[in-house]
C-alpha cells in the first residue's frame, strides 16, 4: 500500500493481481492433475525490480520488492465425503524490499513522481499479511459460486488482460474504489451466477480498512471497528474459453460504490460515498492453427480497459488503455509479447492542488497537462515449466508528479522493469 503524504490520500499497494493469481492457479492445477487430492498446497515466489532511467524528481532511482505466496485449498467435500465446499488459505510474505514504504514521496513513487510509473511498485511495510482465509461453496450444479471470509475484491473484479504482472495496473482502480490493494485480505463476500455458457453476473461487498495495513496487523486484526467503509461492486461478464470458441474472449463491466468518507482536496469538506465504473476485455482475433482446442498456440490478441470515477474529489477522472499481444512468438507457445498505450487523466481538483503545491514550494507557476500517457513493451518468457521472467520498458509522456506534487514538473522519461515468477511448490512436488 502507498500513502501520498503530499496530498494526504491513502495510496494503494501496486501488485498485478491476475498474473500472480494465474501462477498460483497453475500451481494448484498441477496438483489436481497429478493426483485428485483433497488438499492442494502452493508456494509461489515473485520478485519485482524497477529502474528509473531519467524521469521524475529523482532520476536513476532503483526499487525492489519480493513476495512469497504460501497457501492451500482444502476440499472439505472430499475430506468429509459430503457436499461441503472448499476452504482457501493464503499468507503472503514480503522479503527483499528496497526503496519502498510510506510516505510514498520519500521512496520509489516520489522518485519517479508519475502516477503511471509509480503505481506499478509494491509498497509493503510489513513482513507479511494474511491474504486469504475464505470458504467457497458452489450450488445449482456449479452455476452459482459463493465465497465469504477474509479475501480481496481484486480476486474477482479485476480481469487480467495485459499479459505481464508489471504491465497490468490501473491507478484509478487503486485510488478511487476503496478496494484494498492485493493481496491484503479483509472481510468480504462474493457471489457469481453463470447464466449460460457465455454470460455471468456477479457482485460482492468488501471491508475497506487501510488502518490494518498501517498498524502492521499482519492481517490478524479481524474486528471491523476501525474500517473506513465498505466497497460494493456488481457487474456482468461475457466469456468463452478456447474449449468453447477457437477465438476465446473475455469482456467484463463492473460498477462500484465506496461508502467511506471522502475529503475534498480543494477545501477540506467531507462527504460520504464515491462511485464509478470499470470495463476490461481481452479478445483473440487471429490464430495460426485453429484446429487445436486445448491451447492457443501462436495467436494475436487485443486488450483494453476503461475506468471512470464520478466523484470530482478523487485524484483521477478516468483511465484508458489499449494494446495488442502476440502469443507464441518465435515458435514458443508459452511466451508472449505485448505493446500497449495508456492514458490517465487527473481530476480538475487534483490538478489545481498539484499546481498550488508546486507554486508554494518552488515559487514557479508551472502548469502541467492534466493527461499523462504511457507506451509500454513487455514480454512473458516462460524459461522453464516453473520459472518465468517478465521484462518491460515503459516511456512516460507528461508525467503527473502525483506522488511528489511539490516537485518541479518532470520531463518525459523511461522506466525499466523485471518481474520473476517461480512456482516453487510445483517444482518440489507439493
Amino acid at each position: 500500500m502507498k500513502k501520498n503524504k503530499g496530498s494526504v490520500r491513502p495510496c494503494a499497494r501496486r501488485f498485478c493481481v491476475n498474473a500472480v493469481l494465474a501462477s498460483i492457479g497453475v500451481a494448484s492445477g498441477g496438483f489436481a492433475g497429478a493426483d485428485d487430492s483433497a488438499i492442494k498446497p502452493h508456494v509461489v515466489i515473485t520478485n519485482q525490480t524497477l529502474k528509473n532511467l531519467d524521469i521524475g524528481p529523482r532520476p536513476y532511482s532503483f526499487a525492489n520488492a519480493g513476495a512469497i505466496f504460501v497457501g492451500a485449498d482444502l476440499d472439505l467435500g472430499k475430506l468429509l465425503d459430503n457436499h461441503a465446499g472448499t476452504l482457501k488459505f493464503d499468507y503472503t510474505f514480503f522479503p527483499w524490499m528496497r526503496n519502498a514504504g510510506v510516505p510514498a514521496q520519500d521512496h520509489w513513487q516520489g522518485a519517479v513522481g508519475s502516477g503511471l510509473a509509480g503505481s506499478v511498485m509494491h509498497n509493503d511495510i510489513d513482513t507479511g499479511y494474511l491474504s486469504l482465509f475464505a470458504y467457497e461453496q458452489k450450488f445449482l450444479d456449479g452455476q452459482l459460486q459463493v465465497t465469504a471470509g477474509r479475501t480481496n475484491a481484486k480476486r474477482y473484479f479485476y480481469l487480467s488482460n495485459c499479459g505481464a504482472i508489471v504491465a497490468c495496473n490501473d491507478p484509478l482502480v487503486e485510488y478511487t474504489t476503496g478496494i484494498l490493494p492485493y493481496p491484503y485480505g479483509s472481510w468480504g463476500g462474493y457471489a457469481k451466477y453463470q447464466v449460460n455458457d457465455r454470460w455471468y453476473v456477479h457482485g460482492g461487498a468488501f471491508e475497506s480498512n487501510p488502518n490494518d495495513y498501517l498498524d502492521k496487523t499482519h492481517g490478524w486484526h479481524w474486528n471491523p471497528d476501525n474500517a473506513s467503509g465498505v466497497t460494493s461492486l456488481a457487474g456482468i461478464g461475457f466469456e468463452q474459453t478456447i474449449g468453447q470458441n477457437p477465438y476465446p474472449y473475455h469482456y467484463e463491466l463492473n460498477g462500484f460504490f465506496n461508502s467511506a468518507e471522502q475529503v475534498d482536496i480543494s477545501d477540506g469538506t467531507k462527504h460520504r460515498g464515491s462511485s464509478g465504473a470499470i470495463f476490461r476485455f481481452r479478445q483473440t482475433v487471429a490464430r495460426d492453427d485453429v484446429s487445436d482446442a486445448q491451447a492457443l498456440g501462436q495467436a494475436w490478441q487485443v486488450f483494453g480497459a476503461w475506468s471512470f470515477n464520478a466523484d470530482d474529489s478523487q485524484p483521477f477522472q478516468h483511465f484508458v488503455e489499449a494494446g495488442v499481444t502476440r502469443v507464441g512468438p518465435f515458435g514458443r507457445p508459452q511466451d508472449s509479447i505485448s505493446l500497449k498505450a495508456s492514458y490517465l487523466r487527473l481530476s480538475e481538483k487534483q490538478y489545481d492542488y498539484e499546481n498550488q503545491q508546486r507554486l508554494d514550494v518552488t515559487g514557479r507557476d508551472q502548469h502541467m497537462s492534466r493527461g499523462e500517457s504511457r507506451v509500454e513493451l513487455n514480454m512473458h518468457w516462460q524459461a522453464t515449466r516453473y520459472l518465468a521472467f517478465e521484462p518491460s520498458v515503459q516511456y512516460i509522456f507528461n508525467p503527473s508528479n502525483f506522488y511528489n506534487p511539490a516537485a518541479e514538473v518532470s520531463g518525459n522519461g523511461t522506466v525499466l522493469g523485471l518481474q520473476v515468477v517461480y512456482d516453487f511448490g510445483s517444482q518440489i512436488g507439493l
